[in-house]
């Protein structure tokens, strides 16, 4: 098997499986290093940051020097700096006084990063991964399903940079028949189905949680009492929290 499927393939450096931030970071600062190999997949077809979340006017919770690059290679031409620079918006963005990006600003410099990367691999499921032995020690043998077959890849090392999926408590996916239950995740497909049912409850202690509660009330005008935030973080005097609008 390791000389039919390992060594007919080219073998790459590094193969990474998942393009969030933290692939796409990688795959940015590879990019540079000429004695570097690598190639990236994902099965999305393009790049997405959250897109349930992209409430207009909210920022993230970190600096703009905690971008894709900047804390391990500050001269990186995939900066957010750079990103502001090549958009024109640099100058506005030093006017505003903020250093937290907008969630939209940042979603759109991830697209910018991925469209210059030749190393990224857009709609590729992978559903394997095997460790195979050669006479040389192991390496990584990852298959992946595209709309076109499958396709296999080769690499001495393997990074997962899958992340988290959106998880809905199992005591609430029972309340489905007396409303609509969505993860924040979700959140723009269904805002406006939420801002029409009369009665909203978050329930989440994050700044996503805030953002929709805030969101629901200014932006959608549910009227005073019909949305309820509530959480489990611990307050001063108390280990559980409620605000009712």
């Amino acid at each position: 098997m390791a000389g039919t499927h390992v060594h007919d393939l080219p073998v790459h450096d590094l193969v990474c499986v998942g393009l969030g931030p933290f692939g796409l970071g990688l795959a940015a600062l590879a990019d540079p290093l000429d004695d570097v190999d690598a190639v990236f997949l994902d099965q999305r077809d393009g790049f997405s940051w959250h897109p349930g979340m992209l409430i207009e006017g909210t920022t993230l919770q970190v600096p703009f020097l905690a971008d894709l690059v900047t804390m391990a290679d500050p001269t990186s031409p995939y900066s957010f700096l750079a990103w502001l620079k090549a958009t024109g918006r640099l100058y506005p963005f030093y006017i505003r006084e903020s250093f937290y990006p907008l969630r939209a600003e940042y979603d759109e410099y991830c697209r910018w990063v991925a469209g210059q990367l030749t190393t990224l691999r857009w709609g590729r499921r992978v559903t394997s991964v095997v460790r195979v032995a050669t006479p040389d020690g192991y390496l990584f043998e990852v298959t992946a399903e595209t709309p076109h077959g499958s396709e296999k890849y080769c690499a001495k090392h393997l990074v997962l940079g899958t992340g988290t999926q959106p998880r809905l408590p199992a005591v609430l996916r029972g309340l489905r028949g007396a409303g609509p239950v969505v993860h924040t995740g979700d959140y723009l497909t269904h805002r406006e189905a939420l801002a029409a049912s009369g009665s909203v409850t978050v329930v989440g202690s994050g700044q996503s949680a805030a953002e929709v509660y805030r969101d629901l009330l200014d932006g959608c005008g549910t009227g005073p009492g019909s949305t309820a935030w509530t959480g489990s973080r611990a307050r001063p005097g108390s280990s559980r929290w409620s605000t009712p609008s």
